[in-house]
């Protein structure tokens, strides 16, 4: 009993220090990345990143050029996802009346808005393998507009857009509305697992999240440049 206190004081300092080291290294690489040198070297930046973290959206986009991307939210109408929500919440219920505890795990997903030229692409992944690709020209991106997160979004997409800065645009496609949520940084390549539970325990990580989320300022930099309508 005399050994444990001294050995839980250790833990808790070493755990202290740690902790002080990591919080100090994290800031200067927020610091390293926020600034203009980082954004002018972004475009070499974006090149490796490509190559070693997002292979899958060059091989979507083939011999199109790659001029900018960032991450996005799922394009799916709210309607769907209270309709995905009420079926989900039917089935445990059915099941729990036989004694049975439901488990339903969301399919691990991740999309992106691929700037390439004057168009924009769309790409969405599940389980790591690419499921949708769509492309928005320079007519449909014209005739977009700026819009609000609505409070029915916040709940409905709580899990995409937490601890994010949303943006969102909306355009009216075959006279269907069509909104396009994406974020200001790039949190997870296509084939890994949940954000915390994959690339952010490698070696290096505090970098590779700077870089990452330069990718999303880059995006903003050179889509605003072509369509500065959509400038939040």
């Amino acid at each position: 009993m005399s050994l444990i206190i001294p050995i839980v004081i250790v833990i808790f300092v070493a755990y202290g220090i740690f902790m002080v080291f990591y919080m100090k290294k994290h800031k200067a690489t927020q610091q390293k990345y926020a600034g203009e040198d980082a954004l002018a070297q972004a475009g070499q930046i974006q090149n490796e990143l490509l190559t070693s973290h997002f292979g899958a959206i060059k091989e979507q986009m083939q011999d199109a050029p790659i001029d900018a991307f960032t991450q996005c939210a799922h394009i799916t109408t709210v309607g769907n996802k209270m309709k995905s929500a009420a079926a989900t919440a039917a089935k445990t219920a059915a099941w729990a009346m036989v004694g049975v505890k439901a488990r339903y795990r969301e399919a691990d997903h991740a999309a992106y808005l691929v700037l390439s030229g004057n168009d924009l692409h769309y790409l969405f992944f599940e389980e790591g393998e690419a499921r949708e690709h769509l492309v928005f020209d320079k007519f449909r991106l014209l005739g977009a507009r700026t819009a609000a997160i609505t409070n029915a979004e916040k709940v409905t997409r709580l899990s995409s857009i937490m601890g994010q800065k949303p943006l969102k645009m909306s355009m009216d496609i075959e006279g269907n509305h069509t909104d396009v949520i994406y974020y200001g940084e790039v949190r997870r390549p296509p084939e890994s697992a949940l954000y915390g539970e994959g690339i952010m325990k490698v070696q290096g990580m505090g970098e590779l999240q700077g870089k990452f989320g330069l990718m999303g300022r880059y995006f903003r930099k050179k889509f605003y440049e072509q369509y500065p309508h959509l400038s939040a």
